[in-house]
């Protein structure tokens, strides 16, 4: 418990002078006079459901409803469907306890499964 005190003791509790904030300054990306944007797609993007091109993403999704495309049903866009919900496994004592009574069983009666060579 002394050494603590003595650290204790040593410590400098004087306040701190006030810190100088320093102002980032954010550089141009380029020479070009504008915000960097960024687009949905490269470049058009057909839908499969009425066949035409789209920019925007909203767009395209708005072509896979029912009321937006001329089949008049909704279409499901793969990768945006939700994950299914995660069951964990639960073992059937059952199925078990027959899976090892019927390998015992046919073990007691001489079956043996053919002895496979990688010579062969």
């Amino acid at each position: 418990m002394s050494s603590y005190s003595e650290g204790y003791a040593k410590i400098n509790w004087t306040p701190l002078p006030p810190m100088q904030r320093r102002r980032s300054v954010s550089h141009a990306r380029s020479d070009f006079p504008t915000p960097m944007l960024t687009r949905d797609f490269s470049e058009p993007v057909q839908s499969m459901a009425d066949g035409k091109f789209y920019g925007s993403k909203a767009a395209l999704a708005r072509s896979h409803r029912a009321d937006h495309n001329p089949h008049g049903q909704d279409f499901i866009e793969l990768g945006n469907e939700p994950e299914p919900e995660f069951r964990e496994y639960v073992p059937d004592a059952k199925q078990s306890r027959d899976t090892v009574a019927k390998a015992i069983h046919d073990f007691d009666n001489g079956w043996r499964p053919d002895v496979v060579s990688l010579d062969e």
